[in-house]
C-alpha cells in the first residue's frame, strides 16, 4: 500500500506516485529541489504557494493564490492563479528584451533535454512527430481535425507516458502504425524529428524550439494549459518566435526560476516583487468558494 500525500509539493515521492501511476520520474528533476528549498512558504499577505495545481477565478482581479510546477527540469515556473495574471506577466517578460543570460538559458534548454520521466530508449523514429498530452485532457485540449489533417501528411502520434491503457488502446486502434508507444523516451524522438507538434499542455514546444526545429501546435485554443500564456506570449503571426521566448527568459519577473544561474533567488524575489501591490484576498482554501476551475495542472 501507497501512503497517500498529505503533502503535494515537488520531491513528494507519495504525491508524484499518485500523479504518474506507474511511470516513475527521472532523477533529472531532483536538482529541482535546490529550487524549491528557495520559495517561501506563503505569498504575500499570506496567500498560498501551491504545487502542480491549477484554480482560476474568472473575473475577479485580487490574487486568490500562487502555483508553481516543474518545468523542463530546468526551471520552476511560478505563476499567480489566475488566466488574467499569468497572461499579463508573459506579455510582460516577452517585450522586456534579451540578455546574455537569457540567450544562454535558451541555448541551455535546446543542448540539456531530458525526458520527465524513465522511458525507454527510441527505437520507432519519425520525422514528423506530434506529441499528445495525456488522457485527462486528450479529448478536450487537442485540436484533433489538424492532428488528422498532419497524418495525412506523414506525421505520427507520440502518447504521453501517463495515458491510460483503455486510451491507448483506442488511439492505436483508430490509428495504427501512427501510433509511438507512450513509453518510448519523447527527447530521443524530438532529436531526430524535423518538424515538432505540440500542444500548450506540453514542454515539448518550447524544447523543440530551442532546437531550432520546425514547431507547429495543434491546441484547442479555447482550453487553458499549464504553459498557455508562455505560448501566446511568445507566438507572434502564429508562429513561435525564439526571440520572444528568449526575453522571457531574461525576465526576472516572468515566474520562470531557473536552476543554471547563479542567482535563482533574484528570480523568486523578482517574481513575487511584482504582486506586493495587487490586491489580495489573503490565506485561499483549496476546499472553499467558488472556482471556475480547481484541477491537477493540465499536463
Amino acid at each position: 500500500m501507497q501512503e497517500l500525500a498529505i503533502n503535494d509539493e515537488l520531491g513528494n515521492k507519495a504525491a508524484h506516485f499518485f500523479k504518474s501511476g506507474n511511470v516513475l520520474r527521472s532523477r533529472a528533476n531532483d536538482k529541482l529541489l535546490e529550487l524549491k528549498a528557495l520559495l517561501p512558504v506563503t505569498g504575500p499577505n499570506g496567500s498560498k504557494v501551491e504545487y502542480d495545481i491549477w484554480y482560476n477565478f474568472a473575473h475577479d482581479r485580487r490574487v486568490h493564490g500562487y502555483v508553481y510546477t516543474d518545468m523542463l527540469a530546468q526551471f520552476l515556473y511560478l505563476r499567480v492563479a489566475s488566466c488574467h495574471f499569468s497572461r499579463t506577466a508573459m506579455k510582460h517578460a516577452a517585450a522586456c528584451g534579451i540578455t546574455e543570460q537569457g540567450e544562454a538559458l535558451f541555448d541551455l534548454i535546446g543542448m540539456e533535454s531530458t525526458d520527465k520521466y524513465r522511458l525507454g530508449p527510441a527505437r520507432d523514429l519519425a520525422d514528423f512527430v506530434i506529441f499528445l498530452p495525456g488522457t485527462n485532457i486528450l479529448n478536450t485540449v487537442v485540436n484533433w481535425d489538424r492532428v488528422e489533417n498532419a497524418l495525412r501528411q506523414g506525421a505520427r502520434l507520440k502518447c504521453h507516458p501517463l495515458t491510460s491503457a483503455p486510451a491507448y488502446e483506442h488511439l492505436k486502434h483508430k490509428y495504427g502504425a501512427a501510433i509511438i508507444d507512450k513509453k518510448t523516451s519523447g527527447h530521443q524522438l524530438l532529436a531526430q524529428a524535423t518538424r515538432v507538434g505540440f500542444c500548450y499542455n506540453s514542454e515539448m514546444g518550447l524544447t523543440a524550439l530551442a532546437q531550432g526545429k520546425e514547431v507547429h501546435h495543434f491546441t484547442n485554443e479555447s482550453e487553458w494549459c499549464t504553459y498557455s500564456a508562455i505560448y501566446e506570449a511568445i507566438t507572434e503571426k502564429g508562429v513561435l518566435n525564439p526571440d520572444l521566448f528568449k526575453s522571457v527568459l531574461s525576465c526576472k519577473q516572468s515566474g520562470l526560476v531557473p536552476i543554471h544561474v547563479s542567482n535563482p533567488q533574484d528570480y523568486v524575489k523578482g517574481f513575487f516583487n511584482r504582486y506586493k501591490t495587487e490586491p489580495h484576498v489573503g490565506k485561499h482554501n483549496i476546499g472553499s468558494g467558488i472556482k471556475l476551475a480547481n484541477r491537477p495542472n493540465r499536463k
